[in-house]
């Protein structure tokens, strides 16, 4: 018994070390950017200026509130959606349509002039007039669809309460669902600690999703098979932090990969294999030291693409944060 205690007792001492010691090297590092608002948690949030690789081309005040998602279509059309809205705007930052919605819409996707928002459990059609096609048959009545992401041939969307990937034909069809536990399989089922489950479809018939609580991303075949994964617990910039992140995702068009830890606040770029690249952004890079004040509140809300590789985040003042890719 004594023996044990004292093993006990020396773990627990090394772990404080470690934390120590990785609290001082966030602290004491002067070339990081950083500010003295935050205390133990603004440590984390610092990160190297020289590691930015993305530089910021474009802000879109969108004079809104309560937005929650974004995504963009081939046309050069930006789609934000939330507070019972969808508005559009080009990328000169002029306003070219917009819409109400019958309830408050938590994500949104574009598909061959087709817009589909997920509220709570349900995914709703709309014509890019802003005219109700659809509402669609829920997987569960208490389902929250927090990401949608259309494929070639069907649409899926992350259920955060139900923890699965719904599989949708376009008519509206529930196809299949998968990522359910299951103890004879050995499949151990999707960690979602909170209501954040992000997908998304990439160029290369790739379907990927962050599985939040293993700190990972997950690439799955359209039958719902697991075929590879990356990602792992880390303060250093090729892993991710917390409970559970990342909490967004998104994809380019070479196939690599842009993440949002929240918490910290740093925005990623990870090629296709899940090496780290570069930062796109982080806590000082929308309105400086504001950043820091958020508190419990995110900076980010959701981040898309386009076919340009250019990167659109929708921050936590409900604006539009346009990236470009810094020239090597």
């Amino acid at each position: 018994m004594k023996q044990k205690f004292i093993i006990g007792l020396s773990v627990l001492l090394l772990l404080l070390a470690v934390f120590l010691i990785a609290r001082d090297l966030f602290r004491n590092s002067p070339s990081f950017i950083t500010t003295d608002c935050c205390g133990e948690d603004g440590a984390l949030k610092e990160f190297d200026p020289s590691l930015i690789g993305f530089t910021k081309i474009k802000v879109i005040a969108t004079g809104l509130n309560n937005l929650s998602g974004i995504t963009t279509n081939n046309n050069g059309q930006i789609f934000v959606c939330g507070n019972e809205q969808v508005v559009a705007y080009d990328t000169s930052g002029n306003k070219t349509a917009e819409f109400a919605t019958d309830t408050m819409a938590n994500c949104i996707a574009f598909k061959n002039d087709i817009i589909y928002i997920g509220t709570g459990a349900y995914i709703t059609e709309y014509n890019k007039n802003g005219d109700l096609i659809d509402k669609w048959k829920p997987f569960k009545s208490d389902g929250y669809l927090t990401s949608l992401a259309p494929g070639d041939d069907f649409i899926y969307a992350a259920d955060a309460m139900s923890k699965r990937i719904l599989k949708y034909s376009y008519n509206g069809e529930l196809e299949m669902t998968f990522g359910k536990k299951d103890s004879l399989t050995g499949a151990p089922g999707f960690v979602i600690p909170s209501l954040y489950f992000d997908v998304a479809y990439g160029g290369f018939n790739d379907l990927w999703l962050v599985n939040p609580g293993w700190l990972r991303l997950e690439n799955y075949s359209t039958s719902g098979s697991l075929r590879s994964s990356w990602g792992k617990a880390s303060f250093e910039n090729s892993g991710f932090t917390g409970c559970c992140n990342p909490v967004h995702m998104a994809l380019l068009p070479d196939g690599s990969f842009v993440t949002y830890e929240k918490g910290i606040d740093k925005i990623k770029l990870f090629d296709q294999a899940g090496q780290f690249q570069c930062m796109v952004a982080g806590a000082g890079s929308f309105r400086e030291n504001a950043d820091f004040q958020l508190g419990n509140n995110n900076l980010v809300k959701d981040i898309t693409t386009d076919s340009r590789g250019f990167i659109y985040i929708l921050d936590a003042y409900n604006e539009i944060n346009i990236f470009k890719k810094n020239a090597i």
